[in-house]
């Protein structure tokens, strides 16, 4: 399970609203200085992301929780924002190649349209992956917030 701490925001119900606030490990790495991460790191470190999850713990503003996405989550939606575009890349080249003999910039051009395409089924399964449980982060445990202070 994959973890990350996040600090309740607005409570309505079963509704709460969690930010979390996006930090980079590369001031430990001993490549910083060379790492075009470590510069991205930099402009994009301390970013907030807010996130709403139904649960039935009894939270409180300011509380702090753990919130947890299953590792096989995280590699399935890697694969599908990463992997699955480049296929259809690799196949639409393949097929304007070895299929139809186009000449070098039909064959560019059907590249470009199979990335395209790629992006538009990687969007069409997100959407219907939003709903689905295992895909949802959890909140594994919390703190109130009495005892952070």
């Amino acid at each position: 399970m994959i973890e990350e701490s996040g600090r309740v925001i607005a409570v309505k119900g079963e509704e709460v609203w969690i930010e979390t606030i996006r930090t980079s490990s590369c001031s430990a790495c001993s490549a910083r200085s060379g790492c075009g991460q470590g510069l991205l790191a930099k402009v994009k470190d301390g970013t907030r992301s807010h996130i709403q999850l139904r649960t039935d713990l009894k939270l409180a503003v300011d509380d702090v929780v753990i919130l947890g996405l299953p590792e096989q989550a995280f590699i399935r939606s890697s694969f599908l924002a990463y992997g699955l575009p480049m296929l259809t890349l690799i196949a639409a080249v393949l097929l304007a190649d070895m299929a139809f003999a186009l000449t070098e910039p039909w064959i560019i051009l059907s590249a470009l349209l199979g990335l395209a395409g790629g992006f538009v089924v990687v969007r069409l399964i997100s959407q219907l992956s939003l709903a689905r449980a295992d895909f949802q982060p959890v909140i594994i445990r919390s703190i109130p917030a009495v005892a952070v202070s």
